[in-house]
């Protein structure tokens, strides 16, 4: 039975790691210990200059029956010019290659730059006409409340072992601002 929680502890684990690393602070060598522990693996060329660390943890190993469609738990962390610029996580149900029908993302960097962005945190959700939750996402910066911080990590681990899982991005993360329509 203790094989049905492994992939949520899996994951639990996998985001601390991934937290231990300050964007701006970190460098290439801290980034390279952390993807050792988590066995992430470099997404393409890797050196001091740039590297892309990404690893995923999902739940196709429990029956179908059990899981429902599944969910996918991933962490992701770049490194430019020695330092540690860029965390994402990513959290969906759906097929071992895509997340569908519904995901969280949070992208943490230092800036947004010129985009339109809003800092230090812009978040909100993206429906269609089939999924009414379909995508939550979360710009954030290292100047994030630590209340803030809280709220939109707040994931939902239990997808990851509970029968049928969750149905939606808003299961995955229960602390996600209202849908529009809901306030």
């Amino acid at each position: 039975m203790s094989y049905l929680f492994y992939p949520a502890i899996r994951a639990r684990y996998l985001f601390s790691q991934m937290e231990t690393l300050q964007l701006g602070h970190s460098t290439f060598d801290d980034a390279q210990r952390v993807a050792r522990r988590i066995d992430a693996n470099p997404n393409g060329p890797c050196d001091r200059s740039v590297c892309e660390w990404a690893v995923r943890m999902d739940n196709v190993e429990l029956p179908r029956w059990w899981r429902g469609s599944g969910a996918a738990f991933v962490v992701a962390f770049d490194v430019k010019d020695s330092v540690v610029v860029r965390k994402n996580t990513g959290y969906g149900i759906g097929k071992k290659t895509e997340f569908n029908p519904s995901s969280i993302g949070l992208l943490e960097q230092e800036h947004w730059g010129r985009s339109l962005i809003p800092e230090p945190v812009a978040a909100g959700w993206r429906s269609s006409d089939r999924y009414r939750y379909l995508e939550f996402t979360v710009y954030m910066t290292p100047k994030a409340s630590a209340a803030d911080r809280q709220r939109y990590t707040a994931y939902d681990y239990g997808c990851l072992w509970r029968y049928k899982g969750c149905k939606n991005a808003r299961e995955l993360l229960p602390t996600a601002d209202p849908f529009p329509s809901d306030k």
